[in-house]
């Protein structure tokens, strides 16, 4: 067994610090590869960068320098290059993963997509995971992603899955070798494709790390994770290194009340105490969702006349 990763690195300015930890996009790259490393299988980690500010770095790893414009860095162009040279190596591996290069990624999580990649075979349904910062102040871990809270549980085989309709983008996606060939021939692998939550439309960095699993793309009925002991499996959580979205939105409030759409709930806040539970999916999953997309144009139209 051997996995194939990709990570971009976007580094424009090397000496500057991010994070509430202070540290460089260098640092966080280095920490996450030692990381990466770690897998059970054999791994070839490819950075993907712009510049030659990995050259004489002892990383480890394949460098792969891409010429770009500042205009196309400006666009997140960095990030689809890395689609290019997965491509390349579609016979070669048994597992691919892309990965933004401040998300830890560790043998546990691994463990964890091995698992019930395997339960869920057939049955169309993304496996979820959850992004999560530290508060500095308890080490309480919160959810990047979550803004709402997961009312929705489906039963299959009698295990308990919680279901993330809310936002299931995660910073990255793993797929075996069947499922990456099915991706790579499909109109999503493509750089113009179009991808949605039916909330917003993701930029170029983000349709990159969504995969085939994003909500418009409808591969996938939905994304579930599982629940044990009235929790989510310890093993789907995965760390945010950099972690700045926690200190940059913590204190914003409108009218007293908590409206971040980052770092709102803890994770072990986030199921909600009021929870429907479904032995099949629900025919009308997002279909809120959809309806307001679709018909998003008046809302347009009510602000241009209210401006």
């Amino acid at each position: 067994m051997s996995i194939c990763i990709h990570i971009p690195f976007y580094n424009p300015s090397p000496n500057e610090t991010v994070g509430y930890r202070k540290l460089t996009r260098y640092e966080y790259l280095k920490e996450n590869i030692e990381n990466l490393k770690k897998l059970p299988h054999p791994v070839d980690i490819f950075v993907n960068t712009h510049n030659s500010f990995l050259d004489d770095k002892d990383l480890g790893v394949n460098i792969v320098k891409h010429n770009l414009s500042e205009s196309d860095l400006n666009r997140g162009i960095l990030t689809w290059k890395t689609r290019n040279n997965m491509k390349q190596y579609a016979s070669l591996y048994d597992y691919f993963i892309y990965i933004e290069h401040d998300i830890k990624f560790t043998e546990s999580n691994f463990e964890y997509w091995k698992e019930y990649n395997q339960k869920l075979k057939g049955k169309r349904l993304n496996l979820g995971f959850l992004i999560f910062e530290r508060s500095n102040e308890d080490n309480s871990k919160y959810s990047v992603h979550l803004s709402k809270k997961i009312n929705k549980i489906l039963i299959i085989d009698n295990e308990k899955y919680a279901i993330n309709d809310v936002e299931n983008y995660c910073c990255f996606w793993i797929y075996d070798k069947n499922f990456f060939h099915k991706f790579i021939n499909s109109k999503w692998w493509n750089v113009n494709s179009k991808v949605t939550n039916y909330r917003h439309t993701y930029g170029n960095c983000e349709k990159v790390a969504i995969g085939m699993h994003a909500l418009n793309i409808g591969y996938f009925k939905a994304t579930i994770i599982p629940i044990q002991n009235n929790n989510f499996d310890e093993r789907c959580k995965i760390e945010h290194l950099t972690n700045n979205y926690f200190y940059k939105f913590k204190d914003v409030k409108f009218l007293f009340s908590d409206i971040r759409s980052a770092c709102r709930f803890k994770l072990d806040e986030l199921i909600s105490d009021k929870i429907k539970y479904y032995y099949k999916l629900p025919i009308n999953l997002n279909l809120k969702d959809r309806f307001l997309w679709k018909f998003r144009f008046i809302n347009k139209i009510f602000r241009l006349i209210n401006r």
